[in-house]
C-alpha cells in the first residue's frame, strides 16, 4: 500500500505538471522579470514619474513638518509666557508663598506642566506632582541650566529637555526658568510629547505611503511597459514581415481609438501605397517588356533582310545601315514613351505639378502647330480663353496637346482644324482638338487610346500608336480624362471628322 501511494505521487498527472510549468513560465516572462526592462522608455518614464513624485512629495512633507514644529513650538512658547506671567504677578502682589501655593494647586488641572521653585544654592523649594514623575533628572538638569545661564543681567532662559526615564525617550519638555530675585527661582516647562507623537505618526504614515507608491508605481508602470510592448511589437512584427518581402502584412486596428491605433492606421495606409506603388512598378515593367517586343521583333526582321541584301548587293551597305538607325531611333521614341506612360500609371500622378496659365500654353502651341497645318494646305482656328489657370506639369501638358495636334495634322486631308481652350459649365479646363479628317467609327473609339493600337486606316502613316495612349495617361495622372467623339460632319467628301478633348478638374478654392 505504501509503494502504491508513493508511486500515486511521483506519477503526478501530466496537465497539472504542465500548468504548472506554464505558469512559471507566464510569470518569469513578465516584463519585470527580462533583462532589457529598464532599458524600455515606458519602464524609465514610470520611474523617473516616481522619483519627481517623491521628490514633490518629501517637499511638500517637509513644508507641513516646518509649519507644523513651528505652529507648536509657538503655541507652547505662549502657554508657557502664560503661566509665567501668572506666577509673576501673583510674585509682585502676594510674595512667594503664595507662588508656592499655585503651583501646588494647579495639579489638577496642569497636568501637561512640570513646574517648581529652587533658590540660589540649588535646594527645591516646591515642585508639581509632574516634575516628581520625572525623578530628579529634570529637576537637576534645570538648576544646572539655571545657575549656569542665569545672573543679574539675565532673569529667563529657554531650555529643552528630553527625559531619559520613561519609555524611548517619550517625554520632550519645552520650558523657561525665570529669577524673580537672587534667592528665588521658578521653572515652567510643558510636555511637548503630544505634538512629537504626532509628528512622527506623520513620519510614519508619510513612509507607509511613499513606500506604497512606490511598489503600486513599479507594478503600474510594469503593466504599461508590458502593453506599450505588445503594441509596439504589433507593429515591429509586421514591419519585419514587410522587410521580409510580404507586402500584404497589415497591422491589426483594435478600434481603441488611441495613439497607437492611428499609428497602425497610418503604416498601414503606407503600406497600402507601397504595395500599390511596387504593383504598379512590376506592372509598369511587363508593360515595357511586352510592348517594346514587336518593335525589336521588327527590328531585327529588318535587319536580317538588310544583311541579305547586303551579302547580294555590297553596295545596299549604307542604305541597309540607315534603315536600321531609323529603325533603332523610332525603336528609343517607343521606349521613352513608355516608359514615361507606365511612369505616370506607377506614380498615380504628375510630378512636379505647379499652378500656370493655361492660355501661355495653348497660344505657344496654337502658334506652333499653325504653321505645321499652313504646310499641309490646312485652316487652323484658334478659340482661347483668356486667364485661364490650371494646376499640373507644364511639360506633360504640352507632350499631350502635340500628340492631339500631330493626330489631327496628319490624319485631316482637306479642311481645317480648330483647337479651343475653355472652362465648362462645371469649372473644368478643357483643351480641345476638331478636325475634318476621317474620323473614328464609335465601335472603335474605346480602344484607340490603348498602347500600339491602329486602326485600318491608319496602318500607312507613320507611328507605332502610342499618341492617344500618352494623352490618356497624361489625364489620369492629373485627375481629368480623354474624350473622344464624333467631328463636324463631311466636308469635302471627307468625314465625319474628330473631336478629341483633354479634360482638367476645376481649381479647388
Amino acid at each position: 500500500m505504501i509503494v502504491t501511494r508513493l508511486c500515486g505521487v511521483r506519477s503526478m498527472p501530466s496537465s497539472l505538471l504542465s500548468n504548472l510549468r506554464q505558469n512559471l513560465s507566464d510569470f518569469w516572462n513578465l516584463t519585470f522579470f527580462r533583462p532589457n526592462v529598464f532599458r524600455q522608455t515606458p519602464f524609465r518614464l514610470t520611474l523617473v514619474f516616481l522619483s519627481v513624485y517623491l521628490f514633490v512629495a518629501m517637499l511638500v512633507f517637509g513644508y507641513i513638518w516646518l509649519a507644523t514644529s513651528t505652529e507648536s513650538r509657538a503655541w507652547g512658547n505662549s502657554s508657557i509666557d502664560a503661566r509665567v506671567k501668572v506666577l509673576k504677578d501673583l510674585d509682585q502682589s502676594q510674595g512667594h508663598a503664595a507662588v508656592v501655593g499655585k503651583i501646588l494647586s494647579d495639579e489638577a488641572v496642569e497636568w501637561g506642566f512640570a513646574k517648581g521653585v529652587f533658590d540660589s544654592s540649588g535646594t527645591i523649594l516646591a515642585q508639581n506632582t509632574r516634575t516628581k514623575m520625572e525623578g530628579r533628572d529634570l529637576p537637576d538638569e534645570i538648576i544646572r541650566r539655571g545657575m549656569e545661564n542665569l545672573d543679574k543681567e539675565a532673569t529667563s532662559f529657554n531650555l529643552t529637555y528630553s527625559s531619559p526615564n520613561t519609555p524611548g525617550n517619550c517625554c520632550r519638555f519645552q520650558g523657561r526658568i525665570v529669577r524673580f530675585d537672587d534667592d528665588f527661582y521658578v521653572f515652567v516647562a510643558m510636555d511637548m510629547s503630544w505634538a512629537d507623537h504626532g509628528f512622527q505618526q506623520e513620519v510614519n504614515a508619510a513612509i507607509g505611503g511613499g513606500v506604497l507608491v512606490i511598489l503600486l508605481g513599479l507594478f503600474a508602470g510594469t503593466l504599461i511597459n508590458q502593453e506599450v510592448t505588445r503594441s509596439v511589437t504589433r507593429v515591429t512584427n509586421v514591419l519585419s514581415q514587410v522587410q521580409e518581402g510580404d507586402l500584404k502584412a497589415r497591422i491589426a486596428v483594435r478600434e481603441t481609438g488611441d495613439e497607437f491605433d492611428a499609428l497602425a492606421a497610418r503604416i498601414n495606409q503606407t503600406l497600402d501605397r507601397m504595395e500599390k506603388t511596387m504593383g504598379n512598378l512590376k506592372y509598369a515593367g511587363d508593360a515595357i517588356a511586352h510592348d517594346l517586343r514587336s518593335p525589336l521583333s521588327r527590328l531585327r526582321s529588318k535587319l536580317e533582310v538588310s544583311l541579305f541584301e547586303v551579302d547580294r548587293d555590297p553596295s545596299q551597305a549604307h542604305d541597309a545601315l540607315q534603315k536600321a538607325l531609323d529603325e533603332t531611333d523610332q525603336l528609343l521614341r517607343t521606349f521613352h514613351t513608355v516608359f514615361a506612360i507606365s511612369r505616370l500609371q506607377a506614380a498615380g500622378q504628375a510630378p512636379d505639378q505647379v499652378l500656370f496659365p493655361a492660355s501661355d500654353l495653348a497660344n505657344d502651341m496654337a502658334e506652333l502647330y499653325e504653321a505645321v497645318a499652313a504646310d499641309k494646305g490646312l485652316e487652323f482656328e484658334a478659340e482661347i480663353e483668356p486667364n485661364v489657370r490650371v494646376l499640373g506639369n507644364r511639360d506633360f501638358l504640352a507632350q499631350a496637346l502635340a500628340n492631339l495636334l500631330d493626330n489631327a495634322v496628319k490624319y485631316t486631308a482637306a479642311g481645317g482644324i480648330t483647337f479651343r481652350l475653355r472652362r465648362t459649365s462645371q469649372r473644368e479646363v478643357e483643351f480641345s482638338i476638331t478636325d475634318t479628317g476621317p474620323g473614328v467609327p464609335e465601335k472603335d473609339r474605346p480602344r484607340i487610346a490603348e498602347r500600339f493600337v491602329r486602326l485600318e486606316n491608319s496602318r500607312s502613316l507613320p507611328g507605332v500608336g502610342l499618341g492617344l495612349a500618352m494623352v490618356e495617361a497624361v489625364a489620369v495622372a492629373h485627375k481629368g480624362r480623354l474624350t473622344i467623339d464624333e467631328g463636324p460632319g463631311v466636308f469635302d467628301g471627307n468625314g465625319p471628322g474628330l473631336r478629341t478633348a483633354l479634360v482638367l478638374p476645376p481649381l479647388q478654392g
